[in-house]
């Protein structure tokens, strides 16, 4: 996709700092104009000074992460990639999550993220951090997210406001800012979530959404589960206007039933058999390594960390996991710093779980979701793909740890944020922004935490 010149006039337009977006007046002439005017150029200001500590806070984050933390999984796959295998014979005994089967070490995630790093191997090898690929990627989902809110409808100050709400108010930032192989899966998976959304609200291809899905899954299996937004969104014939049905077409009534159905059976075969192309990829990927193209390798990852053990003891997949991961996703809070036992706290008296934060702590302003119009048919498509998304997620045994918030809410909370962005108010009020702006504090605190966890760690 290319960025033409107008996507960027028409994207500076709506930064709350500049343009008719911001909701500023120039020829304020009464004393409420006049109030409204400062009231706005405040927002603007908190607004710039939120996307400078972001960016501020990524370009120095690398530094503070030692270049031989035990993060990259991936290189170490990418360059056996390049040699014609897919070992990791190599990789420091000190990884965890590696798989040793038959004499050889393997790794039990996707193979797309190491497919991706191949190209940029040289200059990897040189020194350079792999979060800086991350943060490539990250620019492109910008992109992105803006033009889905916009081809959704939203091209009022909602959207840089919903912008800066996902990729400075939520796991998104913590994830992108440390970049080590699991957060480089996250950070890919949302990148090919993003495409497909895009294409379904735009040229709609069967195939190629149900590709990217598959891509998605290349990276986080977990994530093929949006899939019924997409199934969703077919069947009711609204990529191209969210907002209603689409007219029928002047035919009877039994000859337009007909047609529409036929049309959606073709739609759904092009969808599967676009996703069929890299889920065969993956079942090849797990015959190669394991002789078993279901076997994923992660019932026979090494766990470096008892309590993981336990909980993989109930089963990879189990209802027994619904509670933690639910607490964790929505509940968990902050905790006290040194600990709650200690006589006194000390400063900063709050520290976050290694375990993650639930949204309603990391992300409040992600619940304006809520107001959104289930009635709307994309809403409910919305709806109906963070529903499934969810499943394998609070099932599954792991948790996530180390980490700042919940990260395996990322499969789907693209589509969180565009319900977000429209239950955002019209204007957008005091409240709607100030939300904005505790989330992008508490994830920015939680960010920084997060690298200097792993600055101790490394």
């Amino acid at each position: 996709m290319s960025v033409n010149k107008a996507d960027w006039v028409e994207a500076l337009e709506e930064i709350p700092s500049v343009g008719k977006a911001g909701g500023i007046t120039t020829n304020a002439s009464s004393p409420d104009d006049k109030a409204r005017a400062a009231r706005d150029h405040r927002w603007q200001l908190a607004f710039f000074v939120a996307v400078c500590c972001i960016v501020l806070l990524m370009l120095l984050g690398p530094g503070l992460v030692p270049p031989k933390v035990d993060n990259l999984h991936y290189v170490y796959l990418a360059h056996s990639m390049t040699e014609g295998k897919l070992t990791v014979d190599n990789i420091p005994a000190s990884y965890s999550d590696v798989v040793t089967w038959q004499g050889h070490k393997y790794l039990p995630f996707g193979p797309l993220p190491a497919v991706l790093l191949i190209p940029f191997l040289p200059i990897l090898d040189l020194g350079v951090h792999i979060v800086w690929i991350g943060y490539l990627l990250t620019l492109l989902n910008i992109w992105l997210l803006y033009k889905i809110l916009g081809a959704t409808g939203i091209k009022d100050e909602r959207r840089p406001w919903a912008v800066l709400l996902f990729f400075g108010g939520t796991v998104y930032l913590s994830v992108a800012l440390v970049g080590s192989s699991y957060f480089l899966a996250a950070v890919l998976t949302v990148t090919c979530v993003l495409l497909a959304v895009l294409e379904m609200l735009t040229k709609r291809r069967p195939w190629l959404i149900g590709f990217l899905i598959g891509l998605a899954g290349m990276s986080r299996l977990t994530s093929i589960f949006v899939l019924p937004f997409f199934m969703w969104m077919l069947w009711k014939g609204t990529a191209s206007n969210p907002m209603a049905d689409p007219p029928g077409p002047h035919d009877p009534a039994q000859a337009q039933a007909a047609t529409r159905l036929s049309r959606l059976a073709v739609n759904y075969a092009l969808l599967f058999a676009g996703l069929a192309v890299p889920l065969v990829l993956l079942l090849i990927y797990n015959y190669l390594r394991f002789d078993n193209f279901l076997e994923s390798g992660y019932n026979m990852a090494v766990l470096s960390y008892q309590p993981f053990v336990d909980a993989r003891a109930y089963g990879l997949f189990s209802l027994a996991h619904i509670p933690k991961n639910l607490f964790m996703m929505f509940l968990q809070g902050p905790m006290a710093y040194p600990s709650e036992d200690a006589g006194v706290l000390l400063f900063p008296y709050i520290m976050p779980s290694p375990w993650g934060m639930g949204l309603i702590y990391t992300s409040p302003a992600i619940f304006y979701a809520f107001r959104s119009k289930f009635k709307e048919p994309f809403v409910k498509a919305c709806c109906l793909g963070i529903a499934v998304a969810m499943i394998p997620i609070i099932t599954y045994y792991g948790i996530g740890w180390i980490q700042f918030g919940y990260r395996y809410a990322l499969d789907f909370l693209p589509l969180a944020l565009l319900l977000a962005a429209r239950g955002f108010p019209k204007p957008m009020n005091n409240l709607s922004k100030a939300l904005v702006l505790v989330s992008v504090v508490v994830s920015t605190w939680g960010a920084f935490i997060l690298l200097t966890w792993i600055h101790i760690a490394g």
